[in-house]
């Protein structure tokens, strides 16, 4: 039988982006999401504990930490609880993805990100230079996400370095890789794979919002990851 899929959400820590995902998955596999406070600007560390303290007991599960949430896990299977039995990360980083930002990250994290337009966030978010084709759905999920959330947990990303945990994950691993990403670069995921030799790669056509944009291949992609267990 195969585990339940955990699901560790992006920077809104909604969840809300990622509904056609949840009905492909839920179609063959129980799925929950772990939601962050919208109201409450944690940390990493204090993101971690409560994470711990929402995973199943006494069921086999796998965790799959999507863009801002991939620290959160790695840390999570470096020190896996014992019905943790593997971990997919997609779109994320093990540590700062754009260190090019670090001299002026006081300024970075003050830029209203939730107000930004859409012909800008679409072809970031979405890979495409139409705002159109941005659902509008989706691009509302941070809008009951505090301003000052926001900024903390854009501060942890220009910030966070776990790549020493990465080779402590004994875990089996899927890192999902967006061909077109244009939030999280390609080096980001090569320090994943170096730092976890025997990790599995899949490369799905599509941008930075894979789940949400590619719903069906990415959850073809993490079902062939999870059968191993059947």
């Amino acid at each position: 039988m195969m585990p339940q899929l955990v699901i560790l959400p992006g920077l809104d820590g909604t969840g809300a982006r990622i509904t056609p995902f949840l009905r492909e998955m839920q179609r063959a596999v129980p799925v929950r999401v772990v939601k962050y406070p919208p109201d409450l600007p944690l940390g990493y560390a204090e993101l971690e504990s409560l994470v711990r303290q929402e995973l199943p007991r006494g069921e086999r599960y796998v965790l799959l930490a999507e863009s801002f949430s991939g620290p959160i896990a790695i840390r999570v299977a470096a020190d896996p609880p014992p019905d943790l039995a593997g971990l997919i990360l997609c779109g994320t980083f093990a540590r700062n993805p754009l260190p090019w930002l670090r001299p002026v990250r006081a300024l970075a994290v003050r830029v209203p990100f939730k107000s930004l337009p859409r012909w800008l966030r679409a072809p970031l978010l979405w890979g495409s230079g139409d705002p159109r084709r941005a659902p509008p759905g989706p691009e509302r999920a941070s809008a009951g996400v505090s301003r000052a959330v926001i900024r903390r947990r854009l501060q942890e990303v220009l910030t966070v370095d776990v790549t020493m945990h990465v080779a402590a994950i004994g875990l089996p691993t899927l890192i999902l890789r967006a061909t077109r990403d244009r939030i999280v670069p390609r080096a980001a995921t090569r320090l994943l794979v170096q730092r976890a030799p025997r990790a599995q790669v899949a490369d799905i056509e599509g941008p930075h919002l894979l789940l949400q944009s590619r719903p069906a291949e990415s959850a073809a992609t993490v079902l062939r990851f999870l059968r191993r267990w059947n």
